[in-house]
């Protein structure tokens, strides 16, 4: 992307200024209108087809500052790997030997047309009318049980009118019920409600964005960012049925319950009713053009273990013993701890420099936090057993969580941090508040490590060889163990 839209980039080369009122997007250049006129001559840019400079810069940064050329060899994406459904440049193809490889001009040629941006398309219209099913929906709950309220406290009040004064306190204790569980119900509704418009911005946001991205943005640019918005998209679904299986929207009513006493009124009446809340199934159905995701023929090819074929990027020297713990910052810095020394270094790609840190800490693994905290487990230290929340900007320890057992293996999943605990099992930190959960019990060895994907928590056991697979609420999925499977 040019630095600077809003001045001719040919003429600044020629140490000229002039204002740009065109963009090409395969050049990736703004242009003034007597380039414009020399980039339409041209054969080898004649087929380009230009668009007004007022546009291109109305296409979000996330799109216009999408890598267009290979950050290896700096060159244009000209062919794609659909083994690693990866864009790669023609020196990228000596790495791809045994790969799938078809040209890149193949896969992105319609893409805006194609089922899958169609279908994208489509569920970002599905998500914003079903947002808007659901704050109908809830709305109207919230006037029903206004309405019922009103009708009740008149039923009330006429039942009390045939009753002696020695009812008042319980009549105010009815109506202070009634009060405080219909007010509970449309808390209840206005919580969800409020999550829901918070969805409905980002999605119609999303939405302005896709739309623009359809109008400006080039066929490259759109196949690139794709992805990253259907997984926005897909979450967000499941966001919304998430809603409807919590019971989140379930229709909320009132009712309120005469005491049969209280027909006969006599000195052993001891209430005026009880008021009730009532659920009905929620009638909602929420719109989806397509049940099934559509994708690209080019890369709907089902994939297999066999499949995944590793690259060697680099390789990283370093004076550590016994290196156990490895993760990745957003910058691309390495970070690993040394469980033999009392100590954690971090390795930077850029330059591969070792920075010692400068606290002292005999970590097991380590994982990120956020951009500038890591979390580092205790292995074997003789000190405490537990986490180490580490500050890697300012080389500080933040705080430690305190478990009940050795830990080894951790990794982050959203606002949580899971770990192993020997003999003890798995273990939930909440990163936000610091409360802990044992979400798998099981007989832990050390040196377990813990990973998860979407829903489910893998672990290691080295005593049996064997990888367990586990849903979030700790019931085993399947157990491979080395010669067999269960």
């Amino acid at each position: 992307m040019a630095t600077n839209t809003s001045i001719c980039g040919i003429c600044s080369l020629r140490q000229i200024t002039q204002t740009s009122y065109h963009w090409c997007p395969q050049c990736e250049e703004a242009l003034c209108n007597e380039c414009r006129d020399h980039h339409k001559l041209l054969k080898v840019t004649r087929s380009h087809e230009l668009i007004p400079i007022s546009d291109y810069k109305s296409i979000p940064s996330f799109i216009t500052d999408l890598q267009q050329s290979c950050t290896y060899h700096d060159e244009q994406y000209q062919q794609y790997c659909v083994d690693h459904a990866l864009a790669i440049c023609f020196k990228c193809i000596t790495d791809h030997r045994t790969c799938h490889v078809t040209t890149l001009e193949k896969v992105i040629n319609n893409v805006k047309t194609s089922e899958q941006f169609l279908d994208l398309e489509s569920r970002l219209g599905d998500l914003l009318q079903n947002i808007d099913q659901i704050k109908k929906n809830r709305n109207s709950n919230v006037t029903k049980i206004e309405e019922t309220k009103t009708r009740l406290v008149k039923e009330i009040r006429q039942k009390r009118a045939e009753i002696n004064k020695r009812l008042d306190n319980l009549e105010k204790q009815i109506i202070k019920d009634l009060d405080e569980k219909a007010d509970q119900n449309c808390k209840s509704i206005q919580k969800v409600l409020s999550a829901v418009k918070e969805k409905e911005i980002i999605i119609s946001k999303c939405q302005a964005n896709f739309q623009k991205m359809k109008q400006y943005a080039s066929d490259l640019q759109t196949f690139l960012v794709m992805n990253e918005i259907e997984v926005k998209v897909y979450e967000n679904e499941q966001y919304l049925q998430s809603l409807k299986e919590a019971n989140s929207l379930v229709q909320l009513d009132l009712a309120w319950k005469v005491d049969s006493v209280l027909e006969h009124i006599s000195n052993s009446l001891k209430n005026f009713g009880s008021i009730e809340m009532r659920t009905q199934t929620s009638s909602l159905e929420f719109i989806r053009s397509k049940n099934k995701q559509a994708q690209l023929q080019v890369v709907s090819m089902k994939k297999t273990i066999d499949d995944v074929k590793l690259i060697l990027q680099m390789k990283i020297t370093t004076d550590g013993k016994i290196v156990r713990g490895c993760c990745m910052s957003k910058e691309g810095d390495l970070l690993f701890t040394d469980h033999c020394e009392k100590k954690s270094r971090t390795v930077f790609e850029s330059d591969n420099k070792h920075d010692k840190l400068k606290y002292k800490i005999k970590g097991f693994d380590v994982t990120m936090v956020d951009e500038k905290t890591v979390a580092i487990t205790s292995g074997e230290s003789r000190m405490k057993d537990g986490i180490d929340i580490i500050d890697i900007k300012n080389q500080r320890k933040i705080k430690f969580i305190e478990l009940p057992g050795r830990t080894y293996g951790i990794t982050r999943d959203h606002d949580s941090l899971y770990v192993c605990v020997e003999g003890r099992g798995i273990y939930k930190i909440n990163i936000l508040d610091g409360t802990t959960a044992r979400v798998i019990s099981c007989n832990l060895p050390i040196c377990s490590y813990v990973s998860v994907f979407s829903d489910k928590i893998y672990y290691t056991n080295y005593q049996y060889s064997s990888v367990v697979c586990c849903d979030k609420n700790g019931s085993r999925v399947w157990m491979l163990e080395k010669n067999r499977q269960m």
